[in-house]
This record gives C-alpha cells, structure tokens and sequence, in this order.
C-alpha cells in the first residue's frame, strides 16, 4: 500500500535573493529526472523520480516518488531547495536513503532537520557545513515499536572535481564525502552507528551519484542519475 511521506522543516526566517543559475540543482519548473539505487553487487533495489512542480523567486518545490525493487510505488513526498545569494540549501530529506523509506510498509514516515547547504563555488579540499534530523517511523498498529532516528551529518568536504558517465548522459562534478551518525531509539533501546557516504553533484542537475559504505570503508550501495529531462 503507498504510503504519504511527511515533511516537516524547521522553522526560521529567509531572505531570499540572487540568482539561481549557477547553482547545483535545476531551478527550472517541470524538470524531472530520476534516481536508481543499487546494491553493491549493481542489483537494483528501487528508484525515485523527482519532479520541480514549481520554482517561486529562490525556492523550488520538488517531489518525489519513490519505488521499490519490484518497481512498485511505495511512498511520495515534497521537499524544498532554496537559493540564498551563493549557497542552496536542501531539505535534509533530500538526503534520506530510499531504502530507509520503502522498508516500513505501512507506517508513516516524518522527516524533520536542517537544511543541508552546497555554495556555488566549490573547490577542491573546501569544509561544507554539517547538518542534522530526526527521521520517526510512526507504526499505525503498534505504537510501541515507533523508532525515532537522531541524525548527524558530519565532515562534509570536497573531495576533487571529476566528470562522471551515466545513463542520464556526461556530467562534470564534485564529489563530496561525508559521515552520518544514526542515534536510532526503540522501546527505550538506544544504538549509535555510523557510516560513510560520498555524494556528486553537478551544477543545474543536482546529484549525480550517490555512494555509501559499511564501517570498513567497503561500499555498501549506490545511486545514480539514470534520466534527466527539460521541457
């Protein structure tokens, strides 16, 4: 049964100018592309396809539908990126892992943080700043099990500039690496983990790939950019 993902932003005051051409992200209303995961083995574990609905002076809203490995529609949501002079910020949904959304059936799943900041001008060796949510899974049956899920993301940095051949076509981008620490509570339980991801990002796209790693440094998963589309 697909299920309404929840978002909830925190609350503070923007002023929103500049231009948005530059930044790493398509501001442009009625582009939609999409995002397929893998494991580590290259099998496909599900897919997301995200489309600008509407881009309102420096702020875009996306949406996303996520499938799974069966390619059925297991969940849909709305997220927003703003353009703040030289930097964009992404609603730390953006930054969820689709497995982390499609595995609960049912149960609804609210998102709430930070918005996760990528200036204009990355260089090689550049510290980005850290961001932060609580991801809660909300089980409709039994309340006891809801999980709450405490999130850090932590040294973010720019790694090189590099470009990067996908089904979606050739991209020139920056790979960021970062770590991201899970405070995960459940009837009372605690337990910290903590693991590795890099990100690519390509200006007037937004990610290009996305990989992730287990606590040896071994990779764990992956997404890519398997379509692109402008009106």
């Amino acid at each position: 049964m697909k299920k309404l993902l929840t978002i909830t932003l925190s609350v503070f005051t923007l002023s929103l100018f500049g231009q948005c051409n530059d930044a790493f992200f398509p501001f442009e209303e009625g582009v939609n592309f999409e995002q397929t995961s893998y494991d580590k083995k290259g099998k496909t574990q599900g897919r997301t396809i995200s489309t600008v609905l509407n881009v309102d002076g420096s702020s875009a809203t996306v949406k996303n539908v996520f499938f799974d490995k069966k390619d059925e529609e297991v969940a849909d949501g709305k997220y927003t990126i703003i353009c703040e002079g030289d930097v964009i910020k992404m609603d730390f949904n953006n930054f969820i892992p689709e497995e982390m959304l499609s595995q609960y059936g049912d149960a609804e799943v609210k998102v709430e943080g930070d918005f996760i900041t990528i200036p204009d001008d990355l260089q090689e060796g550049q510290t980005l700043q850290d961001g932060s949510g609580t991801v809660t899974i909300i089980m409709a049956s039994q309340a006891a099990m809801n999980i709450k899920m405490d999130m850090e993301i932590v040294d973010r940095k720019v790694e090189k500039a590099e470009t990067l051949d996908t089904p979606a076509g050739s991209f020139d981008t920056y790979k960021i690496s970062q770590k991201t620490i899970v405070t995960m509570n459940m009837m009372g339980m605690k337990k910290t983990t903590e693991t590795s991801s890099a990100s690519w990002f390509s200006k007037g796209v937004g990610m290009v790939k996305n990989e992730s790693y287990d606590k040896k440094g071994n990779l764990a998963g992956y997404s890519l950019l398997t379509a692109f589309n402008k009106n």
